[in-house]
């Protein structure tokens, strides 16, 4: 791995990361605004669904935050393994 596909690893995370928090948030606080109008029980299905949100986020964040720390090991070892190689060639 070379710093340009570091760099696209963070940018991606960034992205995903802005989605996972808005998305959930958006989908399940709409939902939650539409049954509190549908049912007249403000603000209580709003605040419900955004705690739903809040949980969807935190899940789909934590997947995300575990692959890119694969990753960093995988790039951590591969730059402790092309250290030694020049350490034995000289």
């Amino acid at each position: 791995m070379d710093k340009k596909s570091i760099r696209e690893i963070i940018i991606a995370s960034s992205m995903y990361s802005i989605t996972s928090i808005l998305g959930p948030l958006l989908v399940f606080g709409g939902i939650g605004l539409i049954l509190d109008r549908f049912f007249d029980t403000k603000p209580w299905a709003l605040l419900i669904s955004i705690l739903v949100a809040f949980i969807v986020t935190n899940v789909l964040l934590f997947k995300k935050i575990k692959k890119i720390n694969i990753m960093m090991d995988a790039y951590r070892l591969e730059v402790l393994d092309d250290k030694k190689d020049k350490d034995k060639k000289e």
